[in-house]
C-alpha cells in the first residue's frame, strides 16, 4: 500500500512539474520561436531529470538486493555450521531470487 502511494505521488508530482512549465511557457510573452525552444528545452530537462531518477532507483535496487543475497548467505552458512556441530547430513544450500513462501499457523486458519 506504501509503495503505491508513493508511485502515485511521484508520477502526480512529475505530471504537476511538466503541466505547470508548459503554463509558465505558454503564458509568457514571446514569440513562437523563442517559446518552441522553451517547450524543447524544459522537455529536455524533465526527460534528463527522468532518466536520472530511474538510474538512482536501479543502482539502489541492486544494491540492495545485492545486500540481501549476502546476509541470505552468512544466514545460510551459519545454520550449516550449526547443522555440523549437531552431527547432521548437510544439504547445499543456495541463495535464489525467487521469494520462498513458508506455511505458518495463520495461513492454516
Amino acid at each position: 500500500m506504501m509503495k503505491e502511494n508513493y508511485k502515485s505521488f511521484i508520477r502526480g508530482a512529475l505530471a504537476g512539474s511538466l503541466v505547470g512549465s508548459l503554463a509558465a511557457l505558454l503564458f509568457a510573452p514571446k514569440s513562437g520561436r523563442e517559446l518552441r525552444q522553451d517547450i524543447t528545452d524544459q522537455a529536455r530537462h524533465v526527460t534528463n531529470k527522468g532518466q536520472e531518477l530511474a538510474g538512482k532507483i536501479s543502482d539502489t535496487s541492486i544494491e540492495y538486493t545485492d545486500k540481501i543475497k549476502e546476509a541470505a548467505s552468512a544466514v545460510i552458512h551459519e545454520i550449516g555450521q550449526w547443522r555440523k556441530k549437531d552431527g547432521e547430513i548437510i544439504h547445499e544450500a543456495s541463495v535464489s531470487s525467487t521469494p520462498v513462501q513458508e506455511d505458518t499457523e495463520e495461513d492454516a486458519l
